[in-house]
């Protein structure tokens, strides 16, 4: 027979279920639609993404619009975030007080080296770049703050990772095969497996090529003293940076910071 403690588990998680807005799930599928694929979206494009009907999708988008998160072009009758979403952003950045712990560090390295620095955590399968200090060689893309991309991808990413073991890695190998971002992006997952294996013994990661041509990055991670695990990474071009000038100048200053935080 179950125990009191199992019983009043099984109790609790029936109450969570209880609580649980099946239609405000469904409402933010719409909503994040938008983020997945930035621009403009048509209404069945939307359907399609969410898996909604389109009577369905309808009625969310409609209602999104109607609370000023997203705009339809009146020609086209597409429709678009509104600056309202950038606003729920700049209240999680300015309350966050993981970012106001990292933030000073992160500005010493940019200081000190002129390079781009960023802080990014795992959300799943991804990694989102929490803040990001931008060089002057970076677009206007990789200069925001949230921008999404598959764990896989890059040097922050990898050394999130290293925090699953390799079965854990095949699995979301499964889920969410490694995109082709450049010709020289690592795909194979025999490969991939064994630069974070790497990554792990080393405690820090050095990508080339992996994001966009001609850059290399590299990353460390960082446990704060929550427990919680986030990469502290740098990226340039190699036409200023070799890996053995990375090795040398980049790493020692980014451990230093990693320490900083504990």
């Amino acid at each position: 027979m179950p125990d009191a403690a199992d019983a009043a588990a099984d109790e609790s998680a029936e109450k969570k279920d209880f609580l649980y807005v099946a239609a405000v799930e469904r409402a933010m599928r719409v909503l994040e639609a938008f983020a997945a694929k930035p621009g403009d979206l048509g209404l069945t494009e939307v359907a399609e993404m969410t898996g909604l009907g389109k009577s369905a999708a309808q009625r969310f988008v409609f209602t999104w619009e109607k609370l000023g998160y997203l705009a339809r072009d009146p020609a086209s009758r597409r429709l678009r975030l509104t600056s309202k979403a950038v606003e729920l952003g700049h209240s999680y950045l300015k309350g966050d007080p993981l970012i106001a712990q990292v933030a000073p560090h992160l500005g010493v390295l940019r200081d000190q080296f002129g390079l781009a620095v960023n802080l990014s955590v795992r959300r799943g399968d991804d990694m989102v770049y929490l803040l990001r200090l931008p060089s002057r060689q970076l677009t206007l893309a990789e200069m925001l703050p949230g921008r999404r991309l598959p764990a896989w991808s890059n040097a922050s990413g990898r050394m999130l990772l290293t925090e699953c073991n390799d079965e854990e890695l095949r699995a979301i190998y499964k889920r969410q095969p490694p995109l082709s971002f450049t010709p020289r992006t690592t795909t194979d997952l025999g490969s991939l497996l064994g630069e974070i294996a790497k990554a792990r013994a080393d405690g820090y990661v050095i990508t080339q090529h992996q994001v966009n041509m001609h850059q290399i990055a590299v990353a460390v991670l960082a446990t704060l003293p929550s427990g919680a695990q986030v990469a502290i990474g740098m990226a340039t071009t190699l036409d200023d940076y070799s890996p053995a000038r990375v090795e040398t100048d980049l790493i020692p200053a980014l451990f230093r910071a990693a320490a900083a935080l504990r």
